[in-house]
């Protein structure tokens, strides 16, 4: 029988593994062209796996920022850069190979996202703080690391208040995990989940990870481990497990109220915090 110390040791070494490759597959990209000669003009860091961070991937990726007017030069098939500052590039698992997403952006599309407080934006705040450089000779990823770590005054609040709202009415839609309206819980069950995990990270780091990320960093967060119990009973309560469903449902404003206790120690007496239900239903004047 596997010891628990033993799998984790074993998921350690596949995301070492991983990194590893990950920075290597970086290095060949640098050496050809249109990146080779380009090293004191681009920054590139792995973003997946993420450093310091044992949770495995979907798939390696990295991220490269260009200075712009470096971009100017590049060959042809590169000029959208130019006009979009954005280009991703996707590479599929092959049998010897995991699958790798390259994001090529310039530096000040990735300064410009990191001011920003969209849901995408939010996830790149997160990636660039947990960037694992491979090169970085003008020291951009420190400068983009210390910007994506800084919020405006309003800004926890904007996060925080339509993932409370969403996570409040997903959860009210739990009820249809009883009776012949199971499948229809499957939207309610990830998008309280997505939100509740959310929520755990943004409260703890000011940001949230990518999807396949977001559960196994959460659990380990403050709201996380509070609610974590409740949240396992999701997938079984899904399948049919009768007794899961009852945790779920019986459980559910306790779920809520461990969460709403960790936003109250900064949003207490907010309207958004203490009636999500009517906040949502008021429009703006």
């Amino acid at each position: 029988m596997t010891s628990a110390s033993g799998d984790l040791s074993a998921a350690a070494a596949a995301v070492a593994t991983a990194r590893d490759l990950a920075r290597a597959r970086g290095r060949e990209l640098l050496a050809a062209p249109p990146w080779a000669g380009l090293e004191d003009r681009v920054t590139l860091v792995v973003t997946a796996p993420a450093a310091g961070i044992e949770g495995a991937p979907a798939a390696l990726a990295l991220w490269l920022a260009i200075d712009a007017r470096a971009a100017r030069a590049l060959p042809t098939e590169y000029q959208p850069l130019i006009a979009t500052e954005v280009l991703v590039q996707r590479q599929r698992a092959t049998a010897s190979t995991p699958a790798m997403v390259l994001t090529i952006t310039t530096d000040t599309a990735v300064e410009r996202l990191l001011q920003s407080l969209t849901p995408r934006a939010l996830e790149a705040r997160w990636q660039w703080r947990h960037a694992d450089v491979v090169i970085d000779r003008l020291r951009r990823a420190e400068q983009f690391a210390l910007r994506a770590g800084m919020l405006p005054e309003d800004g926890p609040e904007r996060i925080l208040r339509p993932l409370w709202g969403a996570a409040h009415a997903a959860a009210r839609a739990l009820d249809t995990l009883t009776g012949e309206r199971r499948r229809d819980a499957l939207a309610a069950a990830g998008e309280v989940e997505a939100a509740l995990a959310r929520i755990a990270c943004a409260i703890d780091e000011g940001a949230y990870p990518p999807a396949d990320l977001l559960v196994p960093i959460a659990r380990e967060t403050r709201i996380g481990r509070r609610i974590g119990p409740w949240l396992d009973d999701l997938v079984p309560a899904l399948a049919g497990d009768e007794a899961a469903t009852r945790r779920i449902l019986g459980s559910r404003e306790q779920a809520l109220a461990e969460v709403e206790a960790v936003l109250a120690e900064r949003f207490r007496g907010r309207p958004w915090l203490a009636d999500p239900e009517s906040f949502a239903l008021r429009t703006p004047r």
